[in-house]
This record gives C-alpha cells, sequence and structure tokens, in this order.
C-alpha cells in the first residue's frame, strides 16, 4: 500500500516558523533583561560583560559556519530539533554559572549557548525566505517580529519577576524548558525534505552553485547593512539595562526601557510586512537608519534627561525591519540562498562578538552613553548603502 504524503500547509508552516524566532526572542531576554544582576552576582565590571557578550556570539558564529552544509544535507528540522534541544540545556547550564558566582562556568555554558542558538536563526530564516518567496505578500517581517515579540514577553515577565523578588535562576531554568519544550514540539513537525540540497533525492554528486563576482559584491553590501543593524540591536540588549542602572535606575526601570525598546521593535515587525509592500525595501531601510540613529542618540542624552524610554521606543522602531530586509535581499536568487545567507549570518554574528568589546572599551574611555555614538554613525552609513537592497539585478535578466 502506498502511503499519501500529507501537504504541510501554510497556515501550519507559518506557525512554526513564528515560533522558532519566538523561541529564541524569549530565551535570549530573559538572560539580557537581567543584566544587572548578573554583573552584580558575578561582581565584575561593565567592561566584564562585554566580553561575556562576546563569548556568546563566538559561538554564534560557530553555529552558523556549520549550519549551511547541516541544513543541505540533513534538513531544516534535523538542525531546529538539535538546537532547541541545546539552547535550553545551555541556558541551565548558565544559570548554575550564576549560582555558583563562577564567571567561567557562565562563560563557557553562554559559549554553547551561542552555539545552537546561531544555528537556529539560521535555519529559521532559511525557513522564514522559502515560506516568503511561497507567499503573495511579505512575510519575513511578521516572521522576524516572532522573535521581537519573544524579547518583548521575555523583558515584561523579567520586568513582573525582578518586582515580585524571583531569583534570576528560577526564571532562567522554567522559561528553558517551557519554551525549549514547546518549540522543540513545533519544530518535529516540520518536512524532513524542507532546506535540503535541491539534488538530495538523487545519486548525482550535489553541486554548488557558485556566484557572479556581481552577486558576491551585492551579498556583502547588504551583509554589511544587517551588520550595522545588528550591531545596533545589540547594543541595546547588552547595554540598554545597564547604562540605565550605571545612570542611577533602579532595575526595574532599566528592564522597563528595554521592554519599550522591544515593544518597538515587535510592533515594527508586525505591521512591516504592509509597509514593505507598500514602499519597497530600499525605501525601508533608510527610514529605518534614520529613526534608528536619532533613537540611539535620544538614549545617550538620559544621564542628563529622562528620554531614555522614547530613545529606547525610537531604536527598537528603527532597528526592527532592517535585518528582515537584508535577509530577502540576499535570497532572490534561489540558486545561491544557502550561500548568500551563511555569507549574511556570518556577519551578523561578528556584528554581535564586536558589539561588547567595542562599546566595552570604548565606555572606559567615553562613559557608556559616550560610546553609543558608535551605532549612530554606523547607522548613518547604511542610510547610504540602502540601494543595493534593490531587487537583485541579475535574477530580474
Amino acid at each position: 500500500m502506498v502511503k499519501t504524503a500529507v501537504p504541510y500547509r501554510p497556515s501550519v508552516w507559518f506557525v512554526t516558523v513564528f515560533f522558532m524566532f519566538f523561541g529564541r526572542g524569549i530565551l535570549n531576554a530573559s538572560w539580557t533583561s537581567r543584566g544587572p544582576e548578573v554583573r552584580d552576582m558575578l561582581d565584575v565590571s561593565i567592561a566584564d560583560m562585554g566580553v561575556i557578550a562576546t563569548v556568546f556570539a563566538a559561538g554564534a558564529i560557530i553555529g552558523v559556519l556549520f549550519s549551511g552544509r547541516i541544513v543541505e544535507q540533513y534538513g531544516s528540522r534535523t538542525l531546529a530539533v538539535g538546537t532547541y534541544i541545546l539552547m535550553p540545556l545551555s541556558l541551565i547550564g548558565a544559570a548554575l554559572g550564576l549560582q555558583a558566582g563562577s564567571v567561567v562556568i557562565t562563560a563557557i555554558a553562554l559559549f554553547f549557548f551561542g552555539i545552537p542558538f546561531g544555528a537556529a536563526d539560521f535555519g529559521a530564516n532559511i525557513e522564514a525566505s522559502e515560506l516568503d518567496r511561497a507567499s503573495e505578500k511579505s512575510k519575513l517581517p511578521m516572521l522576524h517580529g516572532g522573535y521581537s515579540i519573544g524579547v518583548l514577553v521575555g523583558a515584561l515577565i523579567t520586568s513582573l519577576l525582578i518586582l515580585v523578588a524571583v531569583p534570576v535562576g528560577v526564571q532562567l531554568v522554567v522559561t528553558a524548558l517551557v519554551v525549549g519544550g514547546w518549540v522543540l514540539y513545533r519544530v518535529s513537525g516540520l518536512p524532513a525534505h524542507h532546506g535540503k540540497h535541491p539534488d538530495h533525492a538523487s545519486d548525482e554528486p550535489r553541486v554548488r552553485i557558485a556566484q557572479t563576482p556581481a552577486g558576491r559584491r551585492r551579498t556583502i553590501l547588504v551583509s554589511i547593512i544587517a551588520f550595522i543593524f545588528v550591531f545596533a540591536e545589540g547594543a541595546a540588549a547588552v547595554f540598554i539595562p545597564l547604562a540605565l542602572a550605571e545612570a542611577g535606575r533602579s532595575p526595574a526601570e532599566a528592564a522597563f526601557a528595554y521592554t519599550l525598546y522591544s515593544l518597538g521593535m515587535a510592533f515594527a515587525r508586525v505591521v512591516g510586512g504592509k509597509v514593505v509592500d507598500r514602499i519597497g525595501r530600499r525605501a525601508v531601510v533608510l527610514y529605518s537608519a534614520i529613526v534608528c540613529a536619532v533613537g540611539v542618540g535620544i538614549f545617550a542624552l538620559a544621564p542628563y534627561a529622562p528620554v531614555e524610554y522614547i530613545g529606547g521606543l525610537l531604536w527598537g522602531l528603527g532597528g526592527s525591519l532592517s535585518i528582515a530586509m537584508s535577509v530577502s535581499a540576499v535570497s532572490d536568487n534561489k540558486a545561491t540562498l544557502t550561500k548568500a545567507q551563511s555569507t549574511l549570518w556570518i556577519w551578523v554574528y561578528f556584528a554581535n562578538l564586536g558589539v561588547g568589546p567595542v562599546l566595552g572599551g570604548i565606555s572606559i574611555i567615553t562613559g557608556i552613553f559616550g560610546s553609543f555614538l558608535v551605532p549612530v554613525v554606523m547607522l548613518a552609513g547604511a542610510a547610504v548603502l540602502s540601494s543595493v537592497t534593490r531587487p537583485d539585478p541579475e535574477v530580474a535578466k
């Protein structure tokens, strides 16, 4: 008897990919929103926290480097299942490191948290770009919104747990088990062939289609834009709570500012698909760079005036859509999608790798708020480069 395959419905596909993003968001926010408490428990400086963030980003780069081959050979489902087993376990390890007051144990756990985190990001974006291409309307902003909504939910929960004095370790362990278990259940239903090389069912040798010189140049320029926006996003995740604690705000006030940043991110991504369909990728990247730069600039004035909430909100609104636009731009050519996305995500996680030591190091000289001039200048550069996100001319030909 021949078994008939059940079609994977687009609605189910959308929900699963959404939770692939959501899960990473809430797991990450549960850690970053409690930055001031983590610093106190480990008894380290802001610069040291930047180094710890760099260890996490180094693990994520390693995860991205291997993900392309894994997806092509074994499919997105295999990668997703593996990452949503390893991420919760590593976060629990970080919680144990905090309880022991050990910088070394915590840093090692975050390194191993970073590896599946980067791999999960890559796998989710492969699924998201394929779903986006199969849809008449732009789906990437809303799918990326899953990450922002996860960050927002994680930040809101953290704010409430801080108020009722729930320990950091308890929050991390419970979140890891509940969120990790749910997303693991969702991704286990992905079709086995998703993401595999087009010739995966053939006995013929698999040939990876090379990008043209113009295609490689375009991919690198788009990746630079993604690098800039991820640098700005990483600066927010690592330094908004820490900077406000340095300025004398309470842990709850600092967490609320990060919540508003996350709210801006989530709102823009939820409505972003309609905006992209209306004005196009290039205009979205241009306006986003301007709004994000203004938000970071306003936030940098927080030591002198209570402007951190409006600055954080604009920072999130402006930083919300351009990463999705970068993923969409490098995915125009389906034949080179995996290679192009591998390049982009390596750039992305080098941004995460650099944000901690760069801003942490500069903060030693200028103070943390003075170091925010760096992402402002970089965002001006992203505005200049925005035209490269127009539809790929090679595909058009």
